[in-house]
């Protein structure tokens, strides 16, 4: 069993690394920084663990091409990401940062690493690397101001209801994503799965938060446990968000979906448009 993790050198991505590997899966450490990715290796092979190290630039679509080379693949967790910028001047994480505040480039730089980076990790392992039953994971947050985001602190109602703009208009995209590449799955009769969790408040160094600062703040080593019980379930979750909570998202518009459901009960499939 192999496993590769984007951003596997720290946070998230490396307890997911622990986690699989004391369930005997080999590791691919995938990170863009070989010596931090090394570090990582070998702090997991002196836990007993089969580890190597690739390297996953998502700021660099040409060397992703080299991705296509990896062979039996049965997990895929896109864990890397950028905060966008966030910088302000009330300082370097500036959670409550105004959306009129984002240029174009912070919108085009964001997008290209945590979307159409991860586009392409996905793109180039699809057609030979990845098992026929493999799985494939997005590690992914909410878009909507009535969810809290995870790159916010919980210590105000301020900031609670904080939009780091840049960085959810990323995983808005990588979530329709999701969606989209899961009923290409279904269509296609494949076996394969990709599906995205939403681990809610996690202290790493992207957000600055600690363990301790609220009640809803998970440190990484419980977010990669609860992330391998959505994995290893034995439920098919492709085309799912799955909340922290168990909650399961299987569409990005329900009310829109919901109404026309309704509207199709109630007048069947012919709609009649007045001139």
């Amino acid at each position: 069993m192999k496993t590769l993790i984007t951003g596997a050198n720290k946070g998230i991505g490396f307890a997911l690394a622990q986690n699989l590997g004391h369930r005997g899966y080999e590791v691919l450490v995938g990170a863009r920084n070989e010596t931090r990715g090394q570090e990582a290796v070998e702090k997991l092979k002196a836990e007993g663990i089969t580890a190597k190290f690739v390297k996953v630039d998502l700021d660099d679509l040409n060397q992703l091409t080299s991705l296509s080379a990896l062979t039996d693949i049965d997990l895929l967790i896109n864990n890397a990401g950028i905060s966008g910028n966030i910088h302000s001047d009330k300082g370097h994480l500036d959670m409550e940062k105004s959306a009129f505040d984002y240029s174009t480039t912070d919108l085009e730089e964001t997008i290209k690493t945590n979307f159409l980076g991860t586009h392409a990790v996905i793109k180039e392992l699809l057609p030979h690397s990845l098992t026929e039953n493999a799985k494939i994971i997005n590690i992914t947050v909410p878009v909507s101001q009535e969810y809290w985001m995870p790159l916010a602190y919980v210590t105000s109602k301020a900031a609670q209801n904080a939009m780091t703009f840049a960085y959810v208009t990323s995983k808005a995209a990588q979530n329709a994503m999701t969606f989209a590449f899961g009923h290409q799955f279904k269509k296609d009769k494949s076996k394969k799965q990709i599906f995205a969790v939403m681990p809610g408040a996690v202290a790493t160094d992207l957000n600055g938060a600690k363990v301790g600062d609220s009640p809803f703040v998970k440190s990484p080593e419980e977010t990669a446990q609860m992330i391998s019980k959505f994995i290893f379930d034995d439920k098919n979750h492709n085309a799912q968000i799955i909340n922290f909570d168990g909650t399961i998202y299987d569409n990005y518009e329900p009310g829109l979906r919901n109404k026309v459901i309704k509207d199709v009960a109630k007048n069947g499939l012919k709609r009649k448009f007045k001139k």
